[in-house]
């Protein structure tokens, strides 16, 4: 009797809740399946089967070099970290101080560059083993030089996102130079991975507010969200957005938060689909007034993109001591039942915190380098994107020019700084 062949769109159908590892393996299977599973089509359809699923994505932090280990809502389950074959690795390993910076993850793509030097950027899959060096942008600009000198200072930060119309993974770049705390020159740009080159962004929204070159840059809602200085509002903290299909700017408040505190940190995150920001309460340690000390934690969730009115408080740990928390916290992921949120605590450690029944169970860690030293969190998705080079990383690596470290002398971080404002960082 003759097996009966199913029918391609049911096929395409049960291949597409796989994970890429046995994707992978199984475009040899035959002529047909490879020419399927690299297909377009197919890789967005595993996207979202992916995000339909609700698979808790892995975990990728940086510390030292790139790690990364699955995420379980089983609260005695531990995180078993392995080092990943990045296409920074090299340079890593024979500069720990120059750790990899993650510049956003979507779609199973991460966005890397060394900390200290944005000069070689990358696009990384690790489930595909594939990597794409971006071309360093063309500055033409004489006012923009790496200078720390004469009062004047550089910012240059970078987001990453997907513009999900024209299925194009896109680059942010926003630079800035001051002196003297006046801005003398600013420029946005948008690197297309479809097109592989840059733009300038000729939006004149981007005037008139300071970059904070601190903290992440949040994709949410088809745009990337950094925090800013807003210098029409005496350098009120605020979020800006920037559209990755329109690719123009638009900017609102931060959530109504407690005055009392003289010291505030902001951690903005994606959760759930949902911008949120946790805001850490800080104030100065009685007789070491240079050193402070975690007091309260509140995170916001904004249910509504863009709507101020939409922010509400999912929570707000009062007694960070109780969880042995010295300096601040930040949300990396809900649990599959949104009952949960993984905290990163003081940049080195995990745990899973219940609003409801404010029980905090902590996680031990296995195969990262230092259980102290701080590392940064994200969060990544399996996917089959290709990014086009696999093994050829040679070749990448002589084309990155890793510019060497500089002796930068010592300058105060509030120097941009409207009169009696103090940025904790």
């Amino acid at each position: 009797m003759a097996i009966p062949i199913l029918p391609h769109d049911i096929i395409t159908n049960i291949l597409s809740r796989l994970q890429s590892k046995t994707l992978i393996r199984f475009k040899s299977v035959s002529k047909q399946w490879n020419s399927l599973i690299t297909s377009p089509e197919f890789i967005n359809l595993h996207i979202t089967q992916t995000l339909i699923s609700k698979h808790p994505p892995n975990l990728i932090v940086s510390q030292f070099s790139l790690f990364s280990s699955p995420i379980s809502d089983n609260l005695n389950h531990d995180f078993h970290f392995s080092e990943l074959d990045h296409p920074l690795k090299s340079f890593c390993k024979n500069d720990p101080s120059f750790p990899p910076q993650i510049l956003g993850s979507i779609n199973g793509v991460v966005c890397i560059s060394l900390y200290d030097d944005k000069s070689s950027v990358f696009l990384y899959n690790p489930s595909t083993k594939t990597h794409r060096l971006i071309p360093p942008f063309p500055n033409k600009n004489p006012h923009f030089e790496i200078t720390h000198g004469n009062n004047t200072a550089n910012l240059v930060v970078f987001g990453f996102g997907f513009d999900s119309v024209s299925r194009d993974y896109k680059v942010v770049r926003m630079a800035e130079t001051r002196k003297n705390r006046v801005v003398m020159y600013r420029e946005a740009s948008v690197y297309s991975l479809r097109d592989d080159s840059w733009k300038c962004v000729n939006d004149q929204t981007i005037m008139g507010q300071c970059i904070l070159q601190k903290g992440k840059r949040v994709f949410v809602n088809e745009s990337l969200h950094f925090t800013v200085f807003d210098s029409n509002s005496n350098f009120k903290t605020k979020i800006k957005c920037f559209n990755l299909q329109t690719e123009r700017f638009s900017i609102f408040d931060l959530p109504k938060f407690d005055v009392g505190f003289s010291g505030r940190s902001y951690v903005m995150k994606e959760l759930g689909g949902c911008l949120s920001m946790l805001v850490n309460y800080e104030k100065p340690i009685p007789g070491m007034e240079a050193d402070w000390e975690l007091v309260r934690g509140d995170l916001w969730v904004m249910k509504e993109h863009g709507n101020y009115e939409s922010w509400f408080r999912l929570f707000s740990i009062r007694n960070p001591a109780s969880l042995d928390v010295l300096t601040h916290m930040t949300p990396v992921v809900y649990s599959k039942d949104k009952e949960r949120v993984l905290l990163e605590l003081d940049g080195s450690w995990f745990g899973w915190y219940s609003w409801d029944s404010k029980r905090f169970e902590r996680i031990t860690v296995h195969g990262l380098p230092s259980n102290f030293a701080p590392c940064e969190t994200w969060t990544l998705s399996d996917s089959l994107v290709s990014l086009g080079k696999g093994k050829e990383k040679d070749s990448d690596m002589s084309k990155a020019k890793i510019m060497p470290k500089k002796n930068k002398c010592k300058t105060d971080r509030n120097d941009f700084l409207s009169s009696g404002f103090k940025l904790r960082l």
